[in-house]
């Protein structure tokens, strides 16, 4: 990464010492049109946020200043996507263009991230200790985790400048992202059944049991969780306009900085549990699903950061 960013140093640097050989007719007259985005190329960005924190507080007495991870924030409503939000797996994403024409480009921001893993326990076989109450028979019990972030922004930019090495670059487009969803899910080695009602666990559930079931399900022996979400996790959906510059240093190397306006509808869905017993009204085992937590939603309207604000882009194709 820092050979990266020599490169674009030197870029950077070179622009300015090429302009100062020439006269102010040759500046005047110069032609930057084949470092400039082409129909039929794409770009791959990267995010320079963290690299612009870092010097800013090189210079204000920061204790700890350290470098953030390089990566694009996916999208960043009302800090809903944060570099690795609380909860959520480290979210990065991945930002391009492809050139429509010389002015118009389709323009993409993907993001994700999901971690999963499984807690297994041993338990006593039920079965085999009614029959041998000296068995040392065990089964396992298993709980396995999920947690998921994610995020999608699509929309089209308009660029303005044909022969100078700045563009101004005016954009448009959708967005969708959660975080925060997590799911656990149970699965028992000794069954519900007539004959054992309340069987042997391993304790992997630590939730304790949900009050509903005592209230309203109290007909139930036995109830043990099959599946719940832990973190109903918040999601977000909107639109999007954008107004920024790109300054080319180099054949297809732009730095750029943009900002963004942001219209979005927010949401926590419901969040449901499932757990089965043994009905002992209908002498069978039976599975319900309790509502634990209320949807809750809302607008917002804001100026935001999708992808990167200040940012490197790389032009390929023709």
């Amino acid at each position: 990464m820092k050979k990266l960013f020599s490169i674009l140093l030197v870029a950077a640097l070179a622009t300015p010492m090429f302009a100062e050989k020439q006269t102010p007719e040759e500046r005047a007259t110069a032609d930057y049109s084949t470092w400039l985005p082409q129909a039929g190329e794409f770009s791959i960005g990267f995010n320079l946020n963290p690299l612009a924190t870092y010097v800013g507080q090189l210079f204000n007495g920061t204790a700890g200043n350290a470098m953030a991870p390089w990566n694009g924030q996916a999208l960043q409503g009302n800090n809903i996507f944060n570099v690795n939000p609380a909860g959520s797996p480290n979210l990065i994403s991945i930002m391009g263009s492809y050139m429509l024409s010389d002015n118009l480009a389709a323009k993409a921001n993907i993001g994700f991230g999901i971690n999963t893993w499984t807690q297994r326990g041993y338990v006593q076989d039920d079965a085999a200790k009614f029959l041998n109450p000296y068995s040392t028979a065990d089964g396992l019990d298993q709980n396995k985790q999920k947690q998921i972030g994610a995020s999608v922004s699509l929309g089209i930019e308009y660029r303005v400048g044909k022969t100078r090495p700045v563009q101004g670059v005016f954009g448009a487009g959708l967005t969708y992202g959660c975080w925060a969803v997590q799911k656990s899910d149970y699965t028992y080695f000794n069954a519900i059944t007539e004959a054992n009602q309340d069987p042997s666990n391993a304790g992997l559930y630590t939730g304790g049991p949900n009050p509903k079931l005592a209230s309203s399900y109290a007909y139930l022996a036995g109830a043990r969780c099959l599946s719940q979400y832990t973190g109903g996790g918040t999601h977000i959906v909107g639109i999007y306009g954008s107004v920024g510059v790109e300054w080319f240093v180099a054949p297809k190397i732009a730095l750029g900085a943009n900002v963004n306006l942001l219209l979005d509808y927010q949401w926590n869905p419901y969040r449901a549990e499932v757990w089965e017993g043994w009905n002992l009204i209908d002498q069978k085992r039976e599975e319900i699903t309790i509502h634990d937590q209320a949807m809750s939603d809302g607008f917002s309207f804001t100026t935001d950061n999708i992808g990167a604000n200040l940012y490197v882009s790389f032009y390929f194709g023709n």
